[in-house]
C-alpha cells in the first residue's frame, strides 16, 4: 500500500468517526432536552422577558442604579443568586441575566451567536426594562461581551466590571469546537459545566436547563461562534470609553492572569484586581472581598483595592 493511499485512507476513516459522532450524538442529545423553554420551571426565580421577540430570563432585585450581571458559558443566573447578587442589590437595581442560548432565555437555530449578538441583547434588555443606561459585571464570556458592550453602545455603559476574561482559549474547549467529538460529548451529560463545589441547587437548575429542547445544539454553536468572532469583540473591546475594573482570581486555571494583562493594555485606564485565594468563578469564591472591590469601583468614589497583579 502507497503512503498516499494510506494517508487518504486515515483521513477518510476520521471523517466516517466524526461523521458519525456527530449523528449520534445530536440523536441522543435531543432525546435529553424534552422541554420546549417556553415558561419558567416551578421553583425558578425571575421572569421572563421579551426582547427583540425573544424570550429573556431575568432575576431581579433591589433598588438604586441599575446593574445588569452576566454570566460566562454555559452559566445561569444562579452564578449570581449563589454569590453576590443580594449584596449588590442593597444599593442598586440589580438585573441578572441569562444570554441567549444558555439558561433559560431562548435559543434558535437562527441565532447568529457572537459579541454583537449578545451586546446587542444586553441592549434590549435595558430597553425592555425603560432603563437608559447601567453599571454592567460580566464574568469570563460575560466579562467580555460586557466590555464589547461598552463599545458598541458607549451611550449606554456606565461602568463595566469584568471577571476572570480575556483574550484566551482553554485548551479544553477544543473538545467542544471539534464537529463530531462536541456532540458527543455532551449528548449524554446531564449538564456542562458539572461545578462540584456548588450546592445541590446548582445541579437541580442546570438538569432543568439541559432539559430544554436545542440546549446543546446551542451551546456548542455558540462555544464555536465565540471563538470564530475574536477580531469583533477585540474591535469593540478596543472602543469601550467607560471606566473598566478587571478582577481576576490568582488560581484561575482556566482563563489565566496573563489573559486579563493582556485586556488591561487594550483598555487604556482601566484598572486590574487580583483576587488571592479565587479561581475562575471569583465572585463565588471570595464573594465578600469581590462586594468589597467592586462596590466603590460602581460609586466612583474610591479607587479599588487591589492586590498586585
Amino acid at each position: 500500500m502507497s503512503v498516499r493511499l494510506a494517508v487518504s485512507m486515515g483521513i477518510g476513516l476520521v471523517v466516517a468517526v466524526l461523521c458519525a459522532s456527530f449523528l449520534v450524538g445530536v440523536r441522543f442529545g435531543r432525546r435529553e432536552e424534552p422541554e420546549p423553554g417556553e415558561a419558567l420551571p416551578p421553583g425558578v426565580p425571575g421572569r421572563l422577558l421579551l426582547v427583540n421577540g425573544h424570550r429573556v430570563h431575568v432575576v431581579e432585585r433591589g433598588e438604586g442604579a441599575p446593574l445588569l450581571l452576566v454570566h460566562g458559558t454555559g452559566g445561569t443566573t444562579f452564578d449570581w443568586e449563589s454569590s453576590v447578587l443580594d449584596a449588590f442589590a442593597r444599593s442598586h437595581r440589580v438585573i441578572a441575566v441569562d444570554l441567549f442560548g444558555m439558561g433559560f432565555s431562548e435559543r434558535s437555530d437562527g441565532f447568529r451567536y457572537g459579541f454583537e449578538f449578545w451586546a446587542d441583547q444586553l441592549a434590549g434588555v435595558l430597553d425592555a426594562l425603560d432603563i437608559e443606561r447601567a453599571a454592567l459585571i460580566g464574568q469570563s464570556l460575560g466579562g467580555a461581551i460586557v466590555t464589547a458592550f461598552a463599545g458598541r453602545h458607549p451611550d449606554r455603559a456606565l461602568r463595566v466590571v469584568s471577571v476572570d476574561s480575556g483574550p484566551w482559549m482553554p485548551p479544553f474547549m477544543l473538545v467542544l469546537l471539534t464537529p463530531g467529538i462536541g456532540e458527543l460529548y455532551l449528548a449524554r451529560r446531564p449538564f456542562w459545566p458539572e461545578r462540584p463545589d456548588q450546592p445541590p441547587a446548582y445541579a437541580e437548575r442546570m438538569r432543568a436547563v439541559y432539559r430544554i429542547r436545542g440546549t446543546r445544539q446551542n451551546l456548542l454553536r455558540l462555544n464555536r461562534s465565540q471563538f470564530l468572532d475574536a477580531r469583533a469583540y477585540l474591535r469593540w473591546v478596543r472602543r469601550a470609553a467607560c471606566p473598566v475594573l478587571l478582577v481576576h482570581g490568582r488560581d484561575d486555571d482556566i482563563i489565566p492572569l496573563r489573559a486579563a494583562q493582556s485586556l488591561q493594555r487594550s483598555l487604556a485606564g482601566s484598572e486590574l484586581v487580583v483576587l488571592e485565594g479565587a479561581g475562575h468563578f471569583a465572585m463565588q469564591d471570595q464573594p465578600e472581598r469581590f462586594v468589597a472591590v467592586v462596590e466603590p469601583f460602581l460609586r466612583g468614589d474610591a479607587k479599588a483595592a487591589a492586590s498586585p497583579p
